[in-house]
């Protein structure tokens, strides 16, 4: 019976376990969603009164000109009734951009510039509808207000750079370290990805990897920090991928089951850091916070994450560690979200190093998924097919031996 009640509470672990990784990959999933403009024109579709949701039914059923002067009503009225927000109507106008419908998307530009002309985003946004109907003289001059607005805006001065030649300051030392350290993370991390787990080169890879993790982010933050002109997104997205990539790096050493003081510091760390995402995207959603440098999808994403691994080192403390395939999972999934943080501020937070062709067509969103199905595919074989003893499920490995 003893046995048995053991092996019982096994498997309600595992299951946990599961329910928590499946959780991870679906919210990394809604990261991407949540950081691409457009891409998920319909997020918080839930409540019928949002703004956004309103005009897009409006030019679908009556035309852009009727959505305008809806929006201008509203306005008018300070938008009783109905949540507004930049962000909404920026992703709406990026949603129409992205079939097609440029005048209607720079009508809705437009009018958020009209609500928020204090905001340098909404100008590059406008600028961007514009330099997609071939009008350089409008783009430039939105560009131009862009920067104006904000001077560290990298897509616009790269825009204005592509435009007109005109020359952007040289970085400091301390953001080419940045730089050059989140390149050399994206790149060991993709490596390391495809080697075998466990072997000398991956383990000496890996080191790499942990290394410029730890730079990068560490070095994000506190510029972001320091900087006035500085986003919030990478002051707490440093730190949160900083702990992250820690506490995998420590996972890896541990050969032998174990915790100290240090795991009870990272959790409290990661559960301050989640309470801080979700006041940070709730500020964000309602409008009080300008320069958070993103949409409040990604701060709440990035809270269910980080509350995530807040209770798994709950869990890890109370055991008194872990060893065998539960440490190892600790390992993978930190890891691989690190890199996912990476990946994602380069191809997605930095679309501005890339042609307009590559900006438009999608294809910036492949990395990022490349990694999340990594993280799946790796956990499944942890998780699942070493322990499984099936012949079909073990006949992939198998094939590859015997190649």
């Amino acid at each position: 019976m003893l046995a048995y009640g053991h092996s019982v509470n096994r498997e309600k672990q595992r299951l946990a376990l599961a329910v928590g990784l499946v959780a991870l990959i679906a919210a990394l999933g809604l990261g991407i969603l949540a950081i691409v403009p457009g891409l998920l024109p319909q997020f918080g579709a839930g409540n019928p009164n949002r703004l956004a949701i309103l005009l897009s039914q409006t030019i679908d059923a009556n035309g852009i000109d009727a959505a305008a002067e809806q929006y201008r009503t509203l306005h008018a009225q300070g938008f009783r009734g109905v949540v507004e927000s930049e962000a909404d109507t920026n992703t709406l106008g990026y949603a129409l951009l992205g079939r097609g419908q440029v005048a209607a998307a720079i009508r809705i530009f437009q009018l958020n510039v009209e609500t928020h002309p204090n905001s340098a985003n909404v100008y590059d946004s406008l600028g961007e509808a514009y330099l997609a109907t071939g009008n350089r003289a409008l783009a430039v001059a939105n560009y131009e207000e862009a920067l104006s607005r904000d001077p560290k805006s990298k897509s616009a001065a790269a825009a204005l750079e592509a435009l007109t030649g005109r020359k952007r300051p040289p970085y400091r030392p301390l953001v080419l370290f940045h730089i050059l350290m989140g390149l050399v993370a994206i790149a060991s991390g993709a490596i390391a990805i495809m080697l075998r787990k466990g072997s000398r080169s991956h383990n000496l890879v890996g080191r790499l990897f942990g290394i410029s993790m730890l730079s990068t982010s560490g070095v994000a933050s506190y510029i972001a920090f320091t900087d006035p002109q500085g986003k919030v997104v990478n002051v707490v997205m440093g730190l949160v991928t900083f702990y992250l990539v820690a506490t995998a790096w420590r996972s890896a050493y541990r050969r032998r089951p174990q915790s100290d003081v240090l795991d009870w510091v990272g959790m409290a760390a990661a559960a301050v850091l989640a309470v801080a995402l979700v006041r940070i995207g709730l500020d964000v959603a309602a409008g009080r916070l300008l320069r958070a440098g993103a949409p409040s999808g990604v701060f709440f994403v990035f809270a269910t994450i980080a509350a995530l691994a807040a209770a798994l080192d709950l869990r890890m403390i109370r055991r008194g560690g872990l060893t065998g395939t539960p440490r190892l999972t600790r390992h993978l999934w930190r890891m691989c979200t690190g890199l996912f943080v990476a990946v994602g501020s380069f191809f997605l937070g930095q679309p501005q190093v890339f042609p307009v062709g590559i900006r438009n067509s999608g294809l910036l969103v492949v990395p990022p998924l490349v990694v999340v199905f990594a993280l799946g595919y790796w956990l499944l074989r942890v998780q699942v097919l070493r322990a499984w003893p099936h012949p079909l499920i073990r006949l992939w490995p198998a094939l590859r031996r015997t190649s």
